[in-house]
């Protein structure tokens, strides 16, 4: 919980700040079909968010809110944990997810002048795997969370199982090398694209080609410099189309190319990380994965739990998931002013990093953190301590603050 120091006050004030979690529960008008929650109105409460958990006649006990489809909390369609059975219009209900209040009023008066939160954190040593091992996803579903070095395993009061993380930090997807880098025996066999090779399983749709090499033989790419690197489309173990990164068609002649080297890439995909903040507030990032092989691709939000992570289709080769040197900041910091104290690796002088400031605008998946990130200048080792002193203003703690100005808008 925040903690302050160099108050000054003109006039009695309290020090609660109002991280306090409350229950959530609303009411809606809907349906559910299999996994699918639809909501056509809203009858009372809170909106809906991630974790929370969903009950109504012929609804499977248990049900959760997974995603987001067409709808940010009030109508529309979310995915449910469990499919159910029920049948028409049915009146849902919604409980359990943490919510944040506002702060606490404070006692009238000038208010505190020069208040700051120090805070202090000695992060572990990020990895690139300690969320989800080595898998490679054969179709769109869900990769296996595992703890591996400085995250553990924990049960959540709410029955969910999480990957919790040494402090909120940023994810990291990382790409492996291809099952085989290359394809062999390739000849051009049509005129849109179309070409053929020795029989290779474990190729995707999707799948990037790396062609690169001084062109020779029969045949022709129309269009083709070295490099050159296209995308894998109907594809099985022995043929494959052509098109452009752009998704364009390829126009080729058949024949047999001499000279070439054929290195297969990543199908990039949508990695989609669910969990929980520092406050216990649900929240999701959407994270592309690059189409490059053994890279690493940061995400923009700090997670403090990690519950999900699914993928939107076959990649053709492994993905971790693990930590980042992006540290998520405690409360809500707007501009790099007010970072009043900046102290890393018990250097006495003020330390440099990648300062990027929190993320007004209201919360999606591809937003950035509520709170704002900060970067060391050099690898977090579990030793290191990092020392912010962050200047506290008005709606941050005053006697008009708010949620939204200590701890940022409401996590999505």
């Amino acid at each position: 919980m925040p903690q302050f120091s160099d108050d000054l006050f003109l006039g009695p004030a309290q020090t609660f700040m109002g991280t306090g979690i409350t229950n959530s529960e609303a009411v809606f008008a809907g349906s559910v079909s299999g996994t699918t929650l639809t909501i056509t109105q809203q009858l009372s409460g809170d909106p809906l968010v991630l974790g929370q958990y969903i009950g109504g006649t012929g609804v499977t006990a248990g049900s959760y809110v997974t995603a987001f489809v067409t709808g940010t909390g009030g109508v529309g369609t979310y995915t449910l944990s469990a499919s159910s059975s029920a049948t028409g219009a049915i009146t849902v209900f919604s409980s359990g997810n943490a919510l944040l209040g506002d702060p606490s009023p404070m006692d009238l008066g000038v208010g505190p002048m020069g208040r700051v939160y120090v805070w202090d954190v000695i992060p572990q040593a990020l990895s690139a795997a300690n969320i989800a091992a080595s898998q490679t996803p054969a179709a769109a579903g869900a990769l296996t969370l595992s703890a591996g070095t400085s995250t553990k395993s924990f049960t959540r009061t709410d029955g969910t199982t999480v990957i919790q993380l040494d402090c909120a930090r940023a994810v990291s997807v990382t790409t492996a090398t291809a099952a085989a880098t290359t394809l062999a025996g390739v000849a051009i066999t049509g005129t849109g694209g179309q070409i053929s090779f020795t029989s290779q399983t474990g190729l995707v749709s999707g799948q990037r080609l790396t062609i690169s090499g001084t062109y020779g033989g029969t045949g022709s790419i129309t269009g083709y410099t070295n490099p050159t690197t296209y995308i894998l489309t109907a594809v099985t173990s022995t043929t494959a189309t052509l098109t452009t990164t752009a998704g364009a068609a390829v126009v080729t002649t058949a024949g047999t190319p001499t000279g070439l080297t054929y290195t297969l890439g990543v199908a990039p995909v949508t990695v989609t990380v669910s969990g929980y903040d520092y406050y216990g507030q649900a929240m999701t990032e959407a994270i592309t994965s690059s189409a490059a092989v053994s890279t690493a691709v940061n995400g923009k939000k700090a997670f403090y739990q990690v519950s999900s992570i699914t993928v939107s289709a076959a990649t053709g080769t492994a993905l971790t998931v693990g930590t980042t040197d992006i540290i998520g900041l405690p409360v809500r910091v707007v501009d790099a002013g007010y970072l009043v104290g900046l102290g890393w690796a018990n250097a006495s002088t003020r330390a440099t990093g990648t300062f990027v400031q929190a993320d007004t605008a209201t919360a999606t998946s591809t937003t950035g953190d509520v709170r704002g990130t900060f970067v060391p200048s050099s690898s977090t080792n579990g030793v290191s301590r990092l020392v912010i002193t962050i200047a506290c203003n008005a709606i941050m703690v005053g006697p008009n603050a708010t949620r939204q100005g200590a701890l940022g808008v409401t996590q999505a």
